[in-house]
């Protein structure tokens, strides 16, 4: 298993392994309900949030690691404003998402983040595709997917129970050869302007958030 770099960055963000001192920055996002309305868990209380970042350090120890959920940290504040995620669903398929904090949506950090995380899983751990599940009305979370370049491949009516109903969810896939031709293009066109960003998708036994 091919290993991820990390720390990772972006223009404007930092993307590292959660430690034990991010207890309040976690739950300072994930307890909101406007966060988690797309995410498959309801709002966080200390207990969960404790349970939650126990849970995520114990990942980190993993050998061979499958599960890399990242916190997510503003660099021109070092502010903690939410988290994202790769992890291995089978062999050269990874899921991506991720969630941040409202006070920082609208901002392109969504964008930021997935391009990162699809570079880190074709280059670093050498995906064959990546992959992504977002429920049917989180528009804004599925504007970010196909920024990314990632196509729709199918709707799961019924793809979870959570919260007390049935969701259905988007598949989005982004193939290998997919990713290396949009580089490719971006490489023979450096002056090319960047496509507008936005803001939302999903951390692991979730769906995008907004």
């Amino acid at each position: 298993m091919r290993r991820l770099t990390l720390p990772r960055r972006t223009p404007r963000l930092v993307l590292r392994d959660f430690t034990p001192a991010d207890f309040d920055g976690i739950l300072a996002y994930s307890s909101d309900p406007r966060v988690t309305r797309y995410l498959f868990f309801a709002p966080r209380d200390a207990e969960s949030t404790a349970d939650y970042l126990e849970d995520l350090l114990d990942s980190q120890r993993e050998t061979p690691r499958s599960r890399f959920e990242l916190a997510v940290v503003e660099e021109a504040t070092q502010e903690l404003i939410g988290a994202c995620d790769l992890s291995r669903i089978e062999r050269g398929v990874f899921d991506l998402g991720y969630m941040l904090g409202t006070a920082h949506w609208g901002r392109g950090y969504a964008t930021e983040i997935a391009r990162s995380l699809a570079e880190a899983a074709f280059l670093e751990l050498r995906a064959a595709r990546v992959i992504s599940t977002v429920d049917v009305n989180n528009r804004a979370s599925i504007r970010v997917l196909e920024k990314l370049g990632m196509r729709w491949e199918a709707v799961y009516r019924k793809h979870r129970r959570a919260k007390n109903r049935w969701w259905d969810c988007h598949l989005y896939v982004l193939p290998r050869e997919v990713w290396e031709a949009e580089q490719a293009r971006r490489a023979s066109a450096p002056d090319a302007p960047s496509p507008p960003a936005a803001q939302g998708s999903s951390p692991p036994s979730s769906s995008p958030s907004p």
